[in-house]
């Protein structure tokens, strides 16, 4: 009788041994992650997910033989979807957005005005000058207080519209309220905001100098991913510094 009790406290006592935590780590077969296009961090080219953050995901987990899925999706629905367990994660958010985040920023929110280039204004003085100033604002976006007070300092008449881009033609065509509504500046991402001007020759003069910057965050809900986020960051935060910024380069 004291064999079979002491084998059976042998038994108890090794499956809290790291052996078996690791095993728990290797359960983890997939995850899933939802975002919305923002080059040059997540976007789609036929169907496939690429961008500077993607890669750096897929570098992660390479060696764990865990699978990942990306799928394109308007940034609020990504964000519900990931609420209800249909979706791992959503890429890019911050603390306006309310859900768990894994404690490794890739990317970041720079956001500086884009004007018409005719328009006159050059720079954040020439709008401080400004009697008027009317500035776009993303709809689906909830914004930090440091800049909506940014904005009110500069007497900003705020506007909303969707920015929601599924194409090169929904990039061009936000670039095209400058033109065709009555408003100095759209607020958009710079590094995004630079490639389309760019890519598509606008009229467009994006400042160089960001209004604001803000860390962005992975987003899980705890109930439905705690295990998937903490192996994610465990993953991300052994990666190296040089490896990383091979990825970022190819961007730039």
């Amino acid at each position: 009788m004291s064999q079979l009790f002491l084998l059976l406290a042998f038994l108890l006592m090794s499956f809290d041994t790291p052996a078996n935590q690791s095993v728990v780590e290797n359960d983890i077969d997939a995850m899933h992650f939802c975002f919305s296009r923002w080059w040059p961090y997540n976007y789609s080219e036929h169907g496939v997910a690429k961008g500077m953050q993607v890669d750096i995901l897929k570098m992660a987990m390479q060696d764990s033989g865990v699978s990942l899925s990306f799928t394109e999706l308007p940034f609020k629905r990504c964000k519900d979807y990931v609420r209800l367990g249909k979706y791992d994660f959503v890429l890019d958010i911050d603390e306006t957005d309310e859900l768990d985040m894994v404690r490794y920023s890739i990317s970041s929110w720079q956001l500086s005005f884009a004007v018409e280039v005719n328009s006159g204004i050059k720079n954040i003085h020439d709008i401080e000058a400004l009697k008027d100033f009317r500035v776009i604002l993303a709809q689906e976006y909830d914004y930090p207080d440091s800049l909506l007070s940014k904005l009110k300092n500069l007497n900003a008449v705020i506007a909303r519209v969707s920015y929601y881009e599924s194409s090169d033609e929904d990039a061009k065509a936000l670039f095209a309220i400058l033109k065709s509504s009555h408003v100095e500046a759209i607020l958009v991402d710079r590094f995004w905001a630079k490639q389309v001007v760019r890519k598509h020759q606008l009229p467009v003069l994006v400042f160089e100098e960001p209004v604001h910057v803000e860390p962005q965050f992975i987003g899980y809900v705890a109930k439905h991913t705690k295990a998937k986020a903490e192996y994610l960051e465990k993953k991300l935060k052994a990666l190296s510094v040089d490896n990383i910024d091979k990825i970022r380069k190819q961007y730039r």
